[in-house]
């Protein structure tokens, strides 16, 4: 579904801000302390395809794809 890999250098990444509470930054910390993640923005990059991933497991690939070449 979600393939990223070489083709992420490739494309243009873009800003997505968020304000989360203290504690929840907190745990996000110390969990990248632990986790194979290099940064944050790794962490939160593969969060959100595993969210979309597990979410919209039922949805046409197409979709998907069509994302991917645009």
């Amino acid at each position: 579904m979600f393939c990223y890999g070489d083709s992420m250098t490739k494309k243009k990444l873009v800003n997505l801000n968020v304000r989360i509470p203290q504690q929840l930054k907190e745990a996000l910390n110390q969990h990248l302390k632990l986790s194979m993640h290099v940064n944050l923005s790794e962490f939160t990059r593969d969060a959100l395809r595993e969210k979309l991933t597990r979410d919209f497991l039922d949805l046409d690939e197409r979709l998907f794809e069509a994302r991917k070449n645009e």
